[in-house]
């Protein structure tokens, strides 16, 4: 038995056996209150293309994240759906 219990998430090995981890988001939600926030932070003229901009840059980085995610769990991803189809 180990002498810590670890209680993170591996997002490079997410085991989908398990519900609770089958059942994360691979794409994290983006509220109109967060963008509001990055808003307020990042921007420092107000206008709808500096808005847009700064939506479109938090979208892609919230996009690069899936996709790495993604790519770390191909594997276990492609043998879970592999045994589904047994």
């Amino acid at each position: 038995m180990p002498d810590t219990i670890e209680y993170g998430t591996d997002w490079s090995n997410i085991d989908l056996t398990d519900g609770y981890q089958r059942d994360l988001n691979i794409l994290d939600s983006y509220s109109f209150d967060a963008l509001l926030l990055e808003i307020n932070c990042n921007v420092s003229v107000i206008d709808r293309q500096t808005v847009r901009a700064q939506f479109t840059t938090s979208l892609q980085s919230k996009i690069d994240c899936a996709k790495e995610v993604f790519e770390d769990n191909l594997n276990n991803i492609v043998a879970k759906a592999i045994k589904y189809q047994e």
